[in-house]
């Protein structure tokens, strides 16, 4: 059990309320004042490499790395379905393309189907919705012609045979062959749009019948039975009704598109992944190259060359690779982006060679715009700094579309050599790798000598920034310490305060134990040996007391 000394002493040494909470604002402010330490030192940092920006050659050798890169990749996906089956598939439509198609199986078996319906006196004409007695010669027409069908964009994106369309049930239609003859390759709509000027036409061509069989030599009954027969023929045709003729051409092409729509959903689907797949090792093997001659050049730069250096430099290299892991990501999108937009205006798309290329490279631009302006670390930029950033991006775009064009133009130039035709596997003729090359040149200098412009101008807004910044924060460090060194005398003062208070309690305790000590020395039941033993244990608690 602690005795009386020991409990005052305990006492002396323990801290008030006020003591605690000066102790921890002391703490506070000394980790924040830390922390301010560590962003301005942050700041000198990232304004010693702002005054240091990338030499132009340097930003030069850059985009030309990129613009070669970028076109090899637009080149290898530049090509649309349409464009692709045109290639593999360069016959036009002709009459043997058309017969072809009637000796199809659905097709022969349709039209003994219609045979057979005459025959049995229960045939009816799609077109003019009348009957078609045994005089009537039917024919089994095509709603959407063969020619039409064949030359199709759409039928060639999803890769479907004429025939496998052309044949179709709703595409089958029966009428009287006059009718037949009369439409020819026109599509019902073209024949109904037309239907005024058509009779005109068809009127004049009786009369000239009517004429010359007037001024024939055959005989009256011949004549008459002549007569009749052009009238006929021209009647079959004035029979024809707009309103069945385009419900069975709305029929015939809804029943197609059935099946072409979601074909060539799928192949666009499929041919998007591919395109973004190539469009992703093409740049990744460029920024690949482009580290790897980096960490080469900053080698032979030094003085150490050493198999350790190499492997330093080769690592450092490597990291810089997989850091940029995400921007091949978005260049597969942008791709993919651009494949889809490219096949749903696929026929529009396929008449020129690079329009492609070109949709291709305005959804990358785009997708990287909108990635920078989304990224949280740019959310609190200047909307100067924002607008200079996306006119870089803008710029690269437009040097790869200015790449595009003038490679082209260039592969177009060198083709008239012989041996710029011989082709590389997965690139194309040399013309075309020599055309890329020469224009991603071109392309780079220009691009990049912009772009340095715009990187000037953002470093000179960073370093003011910058500076602004610093001096934000040395004015928040002077004011912490201000505070720090309000609280340290704070301290200070309620130490020296407690001190005091702890001493005048020693000597109150003192005092008490020394009264107690005296009032028993001399008692009468004790010797002086106890006495002197009280003496020392005394001595002993004051000397405690008062250390």
């Amino acid at each position: 059990m602690p005795s009386k000394n020991e409990n005052a002493l305990s006492e002396s040494l323990e801290f008030d309320e006020d003591d605690l909470m000066v102790a921890d604002l002391e703490a506070s402010l000394e980790a924040e004042l830390e922390i301010q330490f560590s962003d301005l030192a942050f700041f000198e940092d990232e304004r010693a490499k702002i005054g240091n920006p990338d030499n132009l050659g340097e930003i030069i050798l850059g985009e030309v790395w990129t613009q070669f890169g970028n076109q090899i990749g637009l080149d290898l996906t530049n090509e649309t379905l349409i464009q692709a089956y045109d290639r593999e598939n360069p016959e036009k439509y002709n009459k043997e393309v058309g017969n072809a198609i009637m000796k199809d199986p659905n097709y022969t078996k349709a039209y003994a189907e219609m045979k057979q319906q005459h025959e049995n006196g229960t045939l009816t004409d799609d077109y003019t919705g009348k009957k078609l007695g045994v005089q009537d010669k039917p024919n089994l027409d095509h709603v959407v012609s063969r020619k039409e069908l064949y030359e199709n964009a759409r039928r060639k994106q999803s890769n479907i045979d004429t025939k496998d369309l052309a044949n179709r049930e709703k595409n089958l239609r029966p009428t009287n062959e006059s009718l037949n003859k009369s439409k020819g390759a026109k599509t019902n709509q073209q024949y109904v749009v037309e239907r005024a000027q058509r009779e005109e036409g068809l009127l004049k061509q009786n009369e000239a019948a009517h004429r010359k069989i007037d001024e024939s030599h055959e005989a009256p009954v011949d004549k008459r039975l002549a007569h009749e027969k052009a009238d006929k023929r021209l009647q079959d045709k004035l029979d024809a009704d707009d309103t069945l003729m385009l419900k069975r051409d709305k029929e015939a092409r809804k029943d197609m598109n059935k099946v072409i729509a979601p074909a060539a959903a799928k192949r666009t689907v499929e041919k998007a992944g591919k395109d973004a797949l190539k469009m992703m090792l093409v740049s990744a093997l460029f920024d690949l190259l482009k580290a790897v001659m980096n960490g080469l050049v900053r080698f032979f730069k030094e003085k150490d060359k050493s198999f350790k250096r190499f492997l330093t430099e080769m690592k450092a290299s490597i990291k810089y690779f997989i850091s940029h892991i995400s921007n091949f990501a978005r260049t597969g999108a942008s791709s993919a982006i651009g494949t889809v937009v490219s096949e749903i205006f696929g026929p529009i798309v396929s008449t020129f060679k690079k329009l492609a290329s070109f949709i291709k490279q305005g959804a990358s631009s785009l997708t990287e715009a909108i990635h920078y302006l989304n990224a949280k670390e740019n959310k609190n930029k200047p909307l100067s700094i924002k607008i200079a950033q996306v006119g870089k991006i803008v710029t690269a775009g437009l040097a790869a579309g200015g790449a595009i064009v003038g490679g082209e133009f260039i592969e177009k130039a060198l083709l008239h050599l012989p041996i710029m035709t011989v082709k590389i596997p997965l690139l194309g003729s040399i013309a075309n790798v020599t055309g890329m090359f020469l224009s991603s040149l071109l392309a780079g200098v220009i691009g990049a000598t912009v772009i340095n412009l715009i990187d000037r101008y953002i470093a000179k807004r960073q370093q003011n920034e910058n500076m602004d910044n610093q001096i934000d924060k040395k004015n928040e460090i002077l004011q912490t310490q201000d505070k720090l060194i309000g609280v340290k005398i704070e301290k200070m003062s309620i130490t020296k305060e407690s001190a005091g208070q702890a001493m005048i309690r020693n000597r109150e305790e003192a005092k008490g134990i020394i009264s107690e000590a005296m009032a028993t020395i001399f008692t009468e039941d004790e010797d002086e040996a106890s006495n002197h033993d009280r003496f020392d244990t005394m001595d002993a608690d004051l000397a405690d007391l008062l250390e």
